[in-house]
């Protein structure tokens, strides 16, 4: 068996998906008894939390009668059945080893056309909250038990960022944050005992439903309102520092503590590997432009955002 574990917010999932279902086609041209299968992790949480999927999209390898597996590195026709067993050498149905990887540089990739949509504030406001609440119950815990002290710290920096820089009109958010800091140690004993802190303030979502730059797709508009969020807590940085000049935020804490929440909370793989590559070559000057330390210069401020 070969398994796809996907978030269907994940752009890099949705870019791999035609490749994955062209490389299945190609595979059981001559082997159909292996079978391929794809397992959403936001439909089937649980499960992916018990495989222990950490990024997406995780390919894995399980041999005929055995839960024990593999976890794909090289996604064409040869490596998968040599994993899996086979002589692919003289498999003559799989010997052009044409590439399912999604990197490769020669599959095209249809650009897909954004309807221009008129939004307001509001509309962003709205969600990037629906991506933080997202976030609390899909991206939090990846395995069962409670985080480990390093995104327990990620966690609590965040949060503690968040409370300073949302704009007042986030209420039901700040209301979240406020709570989640307060019983921050029962929050972060494990995925139900976070549920339960959350339904004791706020009244459950009855679905999920983005208004932005969702593409025709609901479930794209996680990704796109975490990066409203991201912009909203960045603009709230200057907003905070204007008003609090007694205990200025630093710019270079504040990308600190996005940068670790992504690495510790954001499983699209690619997406993750491809910011903190940024990030951590100092892009756009960003070693210099940030300060650890913090400044009443506004000007400093607005490098942030």
């Amino acid at each position: 068996r070969v398994v796809e574990f996907y978030a269907p917010w994940c752009p890099h999932c949705k870019h791999f998906a035609p490749q994955y279902k062209k490389l299945a086609a190609e595979i059981q041209t001559n082997h159909p008894e292996i079978k391929f299968y794809a397992v959403s992790c936001v439909a089937h949480h649980d499960l992916c939390k018990a495989q222990k999927v950490s990024s997406y999209p995780t390919i894995k390898y399980f041999h005929e009668g055995s839960y024990n597996f593999t976890i794909g590195t090289k996604n064409d026709a040869n490596s998968i059945l040599k994993e899996l067993g086979y002589d692919a050498e003289n498999d003559k149905g799989s010997s052009s080893g044409s590439s399912s990887n999604p990197h490769n540089k020669h599959d095209k990739e249809i650009a897909r056309v954004i309807p221009f949509q008129r939004h307001d504030v509001h509309d962003a406001w709205s969600d990037a909250a629906l991506s933080f609440e997202f976030a609390l119950k899909n991206n939090i815990y990846m395995e069962n038990g409670p985080l480990s002290p390093a995104k327990s710290a990620a966690l609590r920096e965040w949060l503690t960022l968040l409370s300073k820089s949302l704009p007042a009109q986030m209420k039901r958010t700040r209301i979240l944050v406020d709570a989640l800091l307060k019983y921050f140690d029962e929050a972060t004993r494990g995925q139900s005992y976070m549920d339960t802190v959350v339904r004791r303030h706020v009244k459950e979502m009855s679905g999920w439903s983005w208004q932005t730059c969702t593409y025709g797709e609901n479930e794209m508009g996680f990704t796109c309102g975490l990066w409203q969020l991201f912009h909203v807590m960045s603009v709230g940085v200057v907003e905070y520092n204007r008003h609090n000049n007694d205990a200025p935020i630093a710019t270079g804490h504040a990308s600190e503590t996005l940068r670790n929440y992504i690495d510790h909370f954001f499983q699209c793989d690619v997406c993750r590997m491809n910011f903190l590559s940024t990030y951590d070559s100092c892009a756009f000057d960003g070693c210099h432009r940030l300060s650890e330390s913090p400044s009443l210069s506004e000007q400093e401020w607005r490098e942030f955002p």
